[in-house]
């Protein structure tokens, strides 16, 4: 985007040189605004993301995925009656990923789901957190209600792995050019106005940051489960179910 407005400053700039734009001042006006709308654009882009940080809790597994880990199929129906791995925060280590296994699954296990998507947000809160993740809440219906699941897409730049912040960046792209007309989404959320059925897949991870304090969730949409699928590296349309 920096370089696009370079250009056009350049081209503005050799074109007054060779007198063409002396002779059309409509189009040295124009070529001005473009420069400046682009750099403008460009710089508060960049501004944002230098706002961003970090997080903290179990950051390290957020942002990586296990070794040869498994991959399964699951429901969203399971994941939301998932038991609790861990009793306490203290008990899920900050590094490691949580061994024990609950309904046949495990942290670090690779899972695909399917499921309507009904809001995307940016986590970019100096209240709370600022480290960029997409934020998504997904539900069995398409009708908006309390109780979902919510998916993370990590910012690429806090991500180490080049394979894994690869996929992240394609994902974040999908989102961003299929569902929300190539903008960010807002820090509130972002509703869709028609939610759209989508295929996921990305690890399973337990957030036991949140089993005390109130339920997470954006917009009266609550999610009443500490388990997520962070980071998610794969994101497609599929078929809407005949039931929905």
């Amino acid at each position: 985007m920096l370089k696009a407005g370079k250009w056009v400053f350049s081209l503005f700039f050799n074109l007054k040189l060779s007198g063409t734009l002396r002779q059309n001042p409509l189009v040295m006006k124009k070529l001005k605004f473009a420069g400046a709308l682009i750099f403008l654009t460009s710089y508060c882009c960049c501004q944002a993301q230098e706002d961003l940080e970090p997080g903290v809790e179990r950051w390290a597994i957020k942002t990586s995925l296990a070794s040869n880990p498994r991959t399964k199929t699951s429901t969203l129906d399971k994941l939301l009656a998932l038991p609790n791995p861990v009793a306490q925060p203290k008990d899920a280590s900050e590094t490691n990923r949580i061994t024990k296994t609950v309904g046949g699954l495990k942290e670090g296990d690779i899972i695909t789901i399917k499921g309507w998507l009904l809001l995307v947000a940016l986590e970019d809160d100096a209240k709370k957190h600022r480290d960029g993740d997409y934020h998504i809440q997904i539900r069995t219906t398409s009708e908006w209600g309390d109780t979902c699941l919510i998916v993370e897409i990590p910012f690429p730049d806090f991500i180490s792995d080049p394979a894994l912040k690869e996929k992240c960046s394609q994902v974040r792209e999908f989102v961003k050019s299929k569902l929300l007309k190539n903008k960010e989404p807002g820090t509130t959320g972002n509703k869709m106005t028609h939610p759209v059925f989508v295929t996921i897949t990305g690890q399973l991870f337990f957030d036991a940051v949140h089993l005390k304090g109130n339920p997470r969730g954006k917009r009266s949409m609550h999610s009443y489960t500490c388990w997520e699928l962070h980071p998610v590296t794969a994101m497609a349309f599929a078929p809407k179910p005949a039931n929905n």
